[in-house]
């Protein structure tokens, strides 16, 4: 028997998953990325895209140097909040 496994059961998983790297000690912050990056494979909705977009955007600014992608994950998350209005 095949079990359907539905985009919104992957996006719980995944952010659980981001979630429990982040806080392990110390915490694995690039699998945690890698959790959050892997939800835009997923077709959802834009308000769950902007918060993932948001989630990104500040771990990128706390624990890498890379202000650049940070900065457009944020920028993303702010259209896709502004456009969804």
């Amino acid at each position: 028997m095949m079990s359907s496994t539905t985009p919104e059961a992957c996006y719980l998983a995944l952010l659980a998953l981001a979630e429990e790297f982040r806080t392990m000690n110390p915490p694995n912050i690039r699998n945690c990325i890698q959790c959050l990056v892997a939800i835009f494979n997923l077709k959802q909705p834009p308000k769950i895209e902007a918060r993932t977009h948001l989630q990104l955007g500040n771990i990128l600014l706390q624990h890498t140097k890379n202000t650049d992608l940070a900065q457009s994950h944020l920028e993303k998350a702010v259209c896709s909040i502004v456009i969804d209005k």
